[in-house]
């Protein structure tokens, strides 16, 4: 993604534990006040309307950040009932630039809002625990699928670890009464079988 995107690390780093349903003093409770020592107070806590559902998150600097995956290990093995609710994640929030000049591609300011963590415009999502999972939201900035569009995704495509789906591609238009609204489309380079 570096040739591609103003990007270079992540936005944002943290390590989230999920304390749904965790009685009062339960082994998760402990394990909170052991990760406020550690990082500090909280910097964001998520809720649902029922209060059952509690995800604490501590903002990370880029040297807690290495640590944390092997304070994450430890935690798996010291707190069982931590395996599926403690988790270290890292955001990017970018825009994407021409990989020959460096120079930001046109009309990305006023991008949709696909990923509401992270704000209008292209963003990845890793988070790692007991799986691994990564969420990527890219919008180019090209008004139509032209042989532009299609000769920067295909370099874009070499830079990454997985393909692109022929069954998740949208074209955003905005529209003044409703905003921006996605139509479904699938590029060329795919064939008509992929449809």
């Amino acid at each position: 993604m570096s040739l591609h995107t103003d990007q270079k690390t992540p936005s944002r780093r943290s390590f989230m534990l999920d304390l749904a349903n965790d009685p009062k003093g339960g082994p998760l409770e402990s394990l909170f006040h052991e990760l406020c020592l550690k990082y500090g107070p909280v910097s964001r806590t998520t809720n649902d309307i029922s209060r059952t559902y509690r995800a604490h998150q501590w903002e990370l600097s880029d040297e807690q950040a290495a640590e944390a995956l092997s304070l994450l290990e430890a935690v798996h093995r010291e707190t069982p009932a931590s395996k599926n609710r403690a988790h270290v994640q890292a955001f990017w929030r970018f825009k994407f630039i021409d990989p020959e000049s460096g120079a930001l591609l046109a009309d990305q300011d006023n991008m949709p809002e696909i990923d509401v963590r992270l704000g209008p415009g292209s963003s990845l999502s890793f988070t790692t625990g007991t799986k691994t999972s990564l969420y990527a939201w890219f919008l180019f900035p090209f008004e139509s699928a032209s042989p532009d569009f299609e000769q920067y995704v295909c370099g874009f495509q070499k830079e990454l670890i997985f393909k692109f789906s022929p069954k998740h591609w949208r074209l955003w238009n905005y529209y003044p009464v409703r905003g921006w609204w996605p139509k479904k489309f699938v590029p060329s380079w795919y064939g008509p079988e992929s449809s």
